[in-house]
């Protein structure tokens, strides 16, 4: 198995699949929000869906890596 076969299953099981870190699951605590839930911001923070936005955009920028491709994300 290659690095980046290996790499992209520990992603899967930690964001989709398993509960590898700390007992939980990503997709698991986003599932059933409604709307309201994940726009709400608590004291100036993030909401939900600005993480999710955010973590689908670096897995993005991580995944064109591991297929060959450049690094071409950036956080301005």
């Amino acid at each position: 198995m290659t690095g980046n076969t290996l790499i992209s299953k520990r992603i899967q099981e930690v964001l989709i699949d398993g509960k590898w870190i700390a007992d939980t699951n990503f997709k698991e605590h986003i599932l059933n929000l409604n709307w309201e839930q994940a726009n709400h911001k608590t004291d100036g923070l993030n909401s939900i869906a600005m993480l999710t936005f955010h973590m689908n955009y670096y897995m993005k920028g991580i995944l064109s890596v591991l297929d060959g491709g450049m690094f071409e994300i950036s956080d301005k």
